[in-house]
């Protein structure tokens, strides 16, 4: 008898063993500069892109997910620690000595300090895979193409695209989803988070030749144009600034990007390469998604894949990032796991400061209070439920309000465009002087941040959404 006491002693003074701890494995997938020219998403009828619509079928597709920075670094240091970009003045790729330092932790330094194994790779955080981690991967490079052949410049317009003589298994993607697939094929007795960041189809738009095969020059659809009507007519003077320059951006020789690549005829040849650049980046996420099917820890997993922006290709006479319309803010937002019914679809808005918490809270962990944004979880079991507007910074005083229906911008200078998405998906007619919507102007601008109600905390304007 006493030796059966001290076994059972034993027993509950052992720490939880693998079968005990049911906690679900998480991978988060982050792409780089994705807009929604993806199959299913209908960005673009001629979108390439089958393996993420495979997984997009499989889990549910958040329809309208925005991101809140357009700008790489702000969005990832927002999504990567659940913080809004005006809560820090984080705001563009370069540094401000105004912004705060954030104090909380990130996503991967939260995991790991629930007993997770943590691995991340590629470009997660801006400028690599973060400093948390059990098995940390940097970006790694592609190759160039032949001296005198590379056009890419940052400062430049975005018609660096190059087929590249060279196999998928010499590029940093490639590289990136066979580093991923090993790590996650590694058996043990903890739960495992993993975030993986793809490169493409960030710039320069360099990828294997195959890939620009599937696009044929003079096959290549445009974005659509209002037809006869100068789509700037009715947008601020500060608006037209924006999409010119970027706000970060020179000129060149006086031309913005649009006006450059359309005097040069770069057109089609640069949408072919973002076509290209998707549907490389496509092929080897489906690498790591084939790794994924099997769990060699026994365990539940869900998976959500995004990315850190939207991008133009002449849609407002804008390109690549930089602004608050559509195109820029509009990325894919797909999760799978336990319980999501495979094809659904929820058309509230979502946005990446969600990501933190949604991930929290599927992982069976209690959401941390400092996080700004909800999680989607509610919407998993009903996708009708309602949630809160996707709000988009670029800058202090630069703010765009999305909902179901509406995009409501306010510019800093005080002006505004406001959308009807109901009958004006490609924004060309902008509302905002139109007194039959200055209820709907007034009742948006409540939620941009601090606005008309100073000292609120984001989660008490929130809570004005739903009362």
């Amino acid at each position: 008898m006493r030796l059966i006491l001290v076994l059972l002693s034993l027993a509950l003074l052992a720490p939880a063993s693998h079968a005990a701890d049911k906690r679900p494995d998480v991978v988060f997938i982050i792409v780089d500069d994705l807009n929604d020219w993806l199959g299913c998403l209908g960005g673009h009828p001629d979108a390439k892109s089958p393996n993420i619509d495979a997984f997009a079928s499989s889990g549910m597709l958040f329809s309208q997910a925005y991101c809140n920075s357009p700008q790489c670094r702000p969005s990832r240091t927002s999504l990567n620690h659940g913080v809004y970009p005006f809560r820090t003045g984080t705001y563009f790729n370069a540094r401000s000595k105004a912004e705060k330092k954030i104090p909380t932790p990130t996503m991967q330094e939260f995991f790991a300090d629930k007993g997770y194994r943590v691995a991340s790779g590629g470009k997660v955080f801006h400028g690599g895979p973060g400093n948390a981690g059990d098995a940390l991967l940097k970006r790694p490079r592609d190759p160039r193409p032949p001296k005198g052949k590379n056009n890419f410049n940052a400062m430049r317009a975005p018609n660096d695209g190059y087929a590249l003589d060279v196999p998928d298994e010499d590029m940093g993607d490639y590289k990136v989803a066979q580093w991923a697939g090993t790590e996650w094929a590694k058996a043990g007795d903890k739960p495992l988070f993993m975030s993986v960041g793809f490169f493409r189809p960030h710039r320069p738009l360099h990828v294997p030749k195959p890939y620009f095969e599937q696009f044929p020059l003079d096959s290549i659809r445009r974005p659509a144009e209002p037809g006869g009507e100068d789509d700037w007519a009715d947008m601020p003077e500060f608006a037209r600034r924006l999409a010119r320059t970027h706000a970060h951006k020179p000129l060149h020789d006086g031309l913005s990007d649009h006006e450059y690549i359309v005097a040069n005829d770069e057109w089609d040849k640069t949408i072919r390469a973002y076509h290209a650049s998707i549907a490389f980046v496509d092929r080897q996420i489906g690498r790591f998604l084939k790794a994924l099917e099997k769990n060699p820890r026994g365990r539940e997993t869900f998976v959500m894949l995004t990315s850190d922006h939207g991008w133009h290709l002449g849609e407002k006479k804008h390109w690549c990032k930089g602004a608050i319309w559509e195109q820029t803010t509009h990325i894919p937002f797909i999760v799978r796991g336990p319980g999501v019914r495979p094809g659904s679809k929820c058309a509230q808005p979502v946005s990446l400061i969600d990501v933190y918490p949604s991930l929290v809270d599927l992982a069976g962990l209690e959401i941390p209070n400092f996080l700004d944004g909800r999680s989607i979880k509610p919407q998993l079991k009903d996708p009708t439920a309602k949630r809160p507007p996707a709000i988009s910074s670029y800058g202090e005083g630069n703010t765009s309000i999305r909902t179901e229906r509406w995009r409501y911008i306010r510019y800093e200078d005080g002006s505004e465009e406001l959308y009807d998405h109901r009958v004006d998906p490609d924004e060309w007619k902008n509302l905002a002087g139109d007194s039959r919507h200055a209820e709907t102007k007034r009742r948006l601008a409540g939620f941009i941040p601090g606005d008309q109600h100073p000292g609120l905390k984001v989660q008490d304007w929130f809570n004005r959404f739903q009362n």
